[in-house]
């Protein structure tokens, strides 16, 4: 009748409701406790008993209750319980359990299930160069860009900050998971426009399988995570498969980072010098003050192995902030023995170059040292400085306006064009070292490294060759008018003394003392192309 049809056109699901009334009709003496669900969202408790005149009976009892309200709270904690709340994915709760879930289907289907972690790399420097909005922002995007790479039935999950864990079910072989994983990173390797902002970024992965190493979803987790670590540590943006010696690579990684915290403290770092030589005149005119650390137990470690678990860390700012009073303290020391005035240069990291203490920190380290600020170099990687350029610019002007020299090191690596470079006020550019390597055999590097004498004579910078190692390079870059060297061919990185010793020795002298192994020669006729 109207009236019946009128509450099964309210309900969600109403063959059920229909299917569950003739069941009391056939069992009436059956108790029953249901939910039934409306189209409009509220959800009521039914609850119905038989009503009995002795022991016959004569109809039902319903009892109906509202709990919309509570369901709806249930879920809403349940979400929160499971789910990430920036980005809506499924988090370490929900995803442990969809793992085990998909290791019990494996296990009968007898398949393998392949744990993929995404690591982005250098995310930090976007939190903090451009704020946490807009990391945040891209968090959400990177998120929508990894679902439309995957499955139906694969499993995206945030594992926390910048790291998201992809589950692919019914998985064959190792290799099936290599399309999919370069079609993720392909994805995001696409550029962000994330509040007006063009952010460019790329990922490390780490893969481990089901059964073959793990079978539980914390080791299997645990390993993909090894894995990643070794992506990153082999130049990033790429992928590696788990194998068993990754976790000891790990567990020392770990380590390095907690012994880190405690060479400043301890006074474990220590500077070398490298010489840059100018063409023209023949003489040292620059040293590059390069970190070293004397680990107690380890040894001396290169910057290559800590510089990046220093930035992850956050303890980067602090040992920047060390390095540039050192070497500004060494060189008005050189300086008050009576050696002429050359500059130091001091690299300085992406991260600490955006704190809002940059020129403060070097305003305070030149007063310490009584140093003059031409007197000091801050070289800044091409790549570290294409991300939010106007911050770097801001920064720069400032530093100019103290009196600071600025140089682009490892310049025609990044990304930079003629327009970027034109709003740098920079002094000085630094072709990188591969570049240099092959001038004397390679077309290609020929051509660059011309092409970047030639741009940087036109904005008026000097220019300066890192690498230099044999008379070939040597000659081409004197030949094509480079400004400066610096490299093995005249210099290793030597520390304050020897330096200072060279340095006494061209001012005595009035040439270049070039240094060779153990021993320094002196350059013949004072000139450097006759040695």
């Amino acid at each position: 009748d109207k009236a019946v049809k009128h509450v099964l056109e309210q309900l969600k699901y109403p063959d059920a409701f229909l299917n569950g009334l003739m069941q009391l009709y056939t069992y009436p003496e059956m108790d029953c406790f249901d939910e039934i669900e409306f189209l409009d969202g509220r959800i009521f408790e039914r609850y119905s008993i038989p009503q009995r005149i002795g022991d016959e009976i004569v109809g039902r009892v319903f009892s109906f209750r509202d709990v919309t309200r509570r369901k709806q709270m249930e879920e809403q904690l349940l979400q929160q319980a499971t789910c990430d709340p920036l980005t809506g994915l499924p988090n370490r709760i929900l995803l442990k359990d969809r793992i085990d879930q998909e290791i019990k289907h494996a296990k009968r289907q007898h398949s393998k299930v392949a744990i993929l972690f995404f690591d982005l790399d250098r995310f930090k420097i976007v939190n903090d160069s451009l704020g946490h909005n807009v990391g945040d922002s891209l968090l959400q995007v990177v998120s929508q860009r990894l679902k439309g790479c995957i499955r139906e039935g694969d499993t995206l999950a945030r594992w926390g900050g910048d790291e998201f864990i992809i589950v692919l079910t019914n998985i064959k072989y190792r290799e099936q998971v290599i399309p999919i994983i370069s079609l993720c990173q392909e994805a995001l390797e696409e550029i962000f426009l994330i509040d007006n902002r063009s952010i460019s970024i790329t990922s490390s992965v780490g893969a481990s399988f089901y059964p073959m190493d793990g079978t539980n979803a914390t080791v299997l987790l645990k390993n993909a995570d090894a894995a990643m670590y070794c992506a990153k540590a082999d130049g990033r943006n790429n992928y590696r498969f788990y194998n068993p010696q990754m976790n000891a690579k790990a567990v020392e990684q770990l380590a390095l980072a907690a012994d880190l915290h405690k060479a400043l403290e301890k006074q474990e770092f220590f500077l070398l010098y490298q010489p840059m030589v100018d063409l023209k005149t023949h003489k040292i005119v620059s040293v590059e003050a390069l970190i070293r650390w004397l680990h107690p137990v380890r040894g001396l470690i290169s910057p290559l192995e800590f510089i990046e678990v220093a930035e992850e860390t956050g303890l980067i700012p602090l040992i920047g902030e060390w390095v540039i009073k050192t070497a500004c303290i060494q060189n008005r020391r050189w300086q008050s023995l009576g050696l002429d005035p050359i500059k130091v240069a001091v690299n300085v990291s992406g991260i600490q170059f955006k704190q809002d203490n940059i020129v403060q920190v070097v305003e305070t380290a030149l007063a310490e040292a009584k140093l003059a600020p031409q007197y000091l170099n801050l070289e800044l990687t091409e790549s570290s400085i294409m991300g939010d350029t106007q911050t770097y610019i801001y920064a720069m002007n400032a530093l100019k306006k103290l009196g600071v020299g600025l140089v682009i090191d490892d310049f025609g690596t990044g990304y930079s064009s003629l327009s970027y470079l034109k709003r740098f006020p920079v002094n000085k550019i630094k072709i990188d070292k591969s570049f240099v390597r092959d001038i004397h055999i390679d077309e290609d590097d020929k051509a660059i490294v011309q092409a970047i004498i030639a741009m940087a004579q036109q904005l008026k910078l000097r220019v300066v060759a890192e690498g230099v190692e044999t008379r070939e390079q040597l000659t081409f870059l004197q030949t094509h008018h480079c400004d400066e060297i610096q490299g093995f061919y005249f210099s290793p990185p030597i520390n304050a003394k020897e330096l200072g010793q060279m340095l006494r020795q061209q001012q005595k002298n009035g040439y270049l003392m070039r240094s060779n192994q153990d021993t320094i020669k002196p350059v013949l006729h004072k000139r450097l192309d006759d040695n």
